[in-house]
């Protein structure tokens, strides 16, 4: 499994990691800096560590690579930042203890 480090990650302060992995096939999706206690909806660009997806070029969803099942889709907040909207059951998230790249 190959996995792409995000050019466009920055480190965010006060932030915990979490994993995130397919909920059909466990096949890792990302790490993301998550701020605050509030419900994972959805992960900035800019705050995702890396992934099994290229988070560099430009998609329109992201997509399990182990069963091509549809995790989030890509869309523009109101404050004009890039981020992902999760489906609510095609994922599962775990807090890990790891290095920020």
């Amino acid at each position: 499994m190959q996995t792409f480090v995000n050019p466009n990650c920055r480190k965010v302060k006060g932030s915990h990691i979490l994993m995130v992995v397919c909920a059909v096939c466990k096949h890792f999706i990302a790490h993301y800096q998550k701020v605050g206690e509030s419900n994972f909806v959805k992960m900035y660009n800019d705050r995702i560590i890396d992934g099994c997806v290229d988070f560099a070029q430009y998609h329109g969803a992201v997509f399990c690579p182990g069963c091509k099942t549809r995790i989030a889709t890509r869309y523009t907040t109101q404050d004009n930042k890039e981020a992902y909207r999760l489906v609510p059951s095609a994922f599962h998230k775990r807090k890990v203890n790891c290095k920020r790249r």
